[in-house]
């Protein structure tokens, strides 16, 4: 997933989930997966507009915009937990436009308050989470990074990690991002070259509150070639078990390969990445990925190569599918991802092999072997 990024003095702009989509306007309006987040500080006025909630995808049908008092557990990613202060206690939307307006000063600061958005149309209704990040001034630019108090270099890449998390975890992350670039290495270090001259880093969070509320840093980090990442992701020993079904995954090897796709492999193999994409658009023809709801197009191809990479490493030979395979209501849903559409192959690098040898071989090609990366590695 790529980072959130926030703009203004007063107003904070989630970008969590990037990838914008035609869709037919006969559809419920679409909002990102994650969350939008606005910055109070002392100096904003009862009334004043502090930003403004927008569908990801254009629709035909104008929604009409409420917010809802916050339950924790309510939303998908579990952003929404018990304590939590009630954004619709300081903020309102306008049902009209979705802007959002300061009504009371809060409490104190610094404080977080939550609260869910609903977008409705005649079509249905999506929602996702709402959060004011109350500060009592406007954070400073020369102080962005201030907050990452664990730093290190490995292959080009820079790593920042707040204090809260564990520094073998920092080491581990360093060590797959130098054992991704292996191969790259030693065939000149084009990859590695673009990645250290983009100034390509690593953003580390204890967990996904403390990432979600880094008003501090996302507020200036616009043009920052950063990819986050939390320390409770990070799961060490999950790829070298060969991805155990009982065991979190790790999303170590998904997030840094983010960061080196677009900040080196896009710049040095522009003919790779337009390959990768027609590889992409015949999967999502051929009913094999479906990219998920708030995902922008320009982002399918970074999810599809990722996937392959874990396949390739077998981190997720143990199943036949990723994602959801029915609905709420029973009725049956394409995953999204799967190697047949009969979602009866295990996905394993040998079938990924034969079922989508566009994505094998593109991956091969960028990658060093399951072998040479175990060896890098020290497993």
């Amino acid at each position: 997933m790529h980072q959130n990024s926030f703009v203004s003095a007063a107003l904070l702009v989630t970008s969590s989930m990037f990838l914008g989509v035609s869709i037919a306007a006969a559809e419920a309006p679409i909002l990102t997966d994650e969350f939008d987040a606005f910055l109070v500080t002392k100096d904003t006025a009862i009334g004043e507009v502090i930003g403004q909630i927008e569908p990801v995808f254009p629709n035909d049908l104008k929604p009409t915009w409420n917010l809802e008092k916050p339950i924790p557990g309510g939303d998908r990613r579990n952003y929404l937990k018990e304590g939590q202060a009630d954004a619709t206690e300081i903020v309102a939307i306008n049902s009209e436009t979705g802007e959002i307006s300061l009504t009371k000063a809060p409490d104190q600061y610094p404080l977080e308050y939550y609260a869910e958005v609903r977008a409705t149309n005649e079509d249905g209704f999506m929602e996702q989470v709402l959060i004011i990040v109350a500060r009592a001034e406007t954070p400073k630019a020369e102080n962005f990074l201030d907050m990452f108090t664990q730093r290190k270099q490995a292959s080009g890449l820079n790593f920042y990690a707040t204090a809260g998390v564990d520094p073998a975890k920092v080491e581990y992350a360093a060590k797959i991002a130098s054992a991704l670039l292996v191969k790259d290495r030693a065939n000149g270090g084009q990859v590695t070259a673009h990645v250290k001259k983009a100034g390509a880093s690593m953003i580390i969070f204890k967990n996904f509150e403390e990432r979600n509320t880094a008003v501090e840093f996302y507020m200036h980090s616009r043009g920052f070639e950063g990819q986050d990442l939390q320390d409770e992701e990070i799961i060490p020993d999950y790829f070298r078990l060969g991805g155990p079904t009982d065991m979190r995954r790790d999303a170590s090897i998904e997030e840094i390969t983010h960061l080196i796709h677009g900040g080196g492999i896009i710049p040095a193999y522009p003919g790779v990445q337009k390959r990768l994409e027609n590889a992409t658009r015949a999967a999502i023809d051929n009913k094999l990925f479906r990219p998920w709801d708030g995902l922008p197009e320009d982002s399918f191809s970074h999810e599809y190569l990722t996937i392959g990479l874990e396949i390739y490493y077998g981190g997720r030979q143990n199943a036949t599918t990723m994602g959801r395979t029915t609905n709420e209501d029973g009725t049956s849903r394409q995953p999204a991802f799967r190697l047949t559409t009969g979602n009866d192959v295990p996905m394993t690098a040998e079938n990924l092999k034969k079922c989508d040898p566009a994505l094998y071989e593109i991956v091969s090609f960028l990658f060093p072997t399951k072998q040479d990366f175990w060896d890098a590695m020290g497993w």
